[in-house]
């Protein structure tokens, strides 16, 4: 279910840059961090799905990540390319968790979108006794950054190999 744009964090309200949309929808992993239960901080690149409203990435069950999060802890995520001018969507906020028998909905979407429809359904196909849980990120705060709008930049970066 949809909730008021107006509740999403300005920088992820319509409309938004090109590069932002590209970036929420690109086969680049989130990387997504959290404290752990000792206190120390923890980074793992995922698979996602963005709802419009909620970045969805799903874990296996029994893993450090489904162990570490529960309802309203809160994380950070980014999502950024890695070549120049680089370009980011920077998130925090609580999540939800959800167990699932077998695999999320969010991940056999997301497993089309980055290997494909066919070695995805295949990917699905070979994975799908294990269980998942469905992490929801309802962003709170978000930042967007685009290094090709930066004014310190006065001359090109030269492409890999020309300098």
């Amino acid at each position: 279910m949809s909730h008021p744009e107006s509740t999403l964090p300005t920088a992820l309200r319509a409309p938004t840059p090109r590069f932002v949309d590209l970036l929420l929808q690109s086969r680049i992993p989130a990387r997504l961090s959290w404290i752990d239960g000792e206190g120390r901080p923890v980074v793992a690149p995922l698979w996602f799905t963005w709802t419009g409203d909620d970045l969805v990435v799903s874990t296996f069950a029994g893993s450090r990540k489904a162990t570490d999060l529960t309802d309203g802890s809160w994380v950070a995520v980014s999502i950024d390319n890695d070549e120049m001018p680089y370009r980011s969507v920077r998130l925090r906020g609580p999540v939800t968790t959800r167990p699932v028998v077998g695999l999320t909905e969010a991940y056999r979407e997301a497993a089309a979108r980055y290997l494909g429809a066919a070695a995805g359904a295949d990917w699905c196909e070979r994975i799908a006794h294990l269980d998942q849980v469905e992490i929801r990120i309802r962003p709170v705060e978000a930042s967007v950054s685009d290094m090709g709008d930066a004014g310190f930049l006065t001359e090109p970066v030269p492409a890999r190999g020309d300098g």
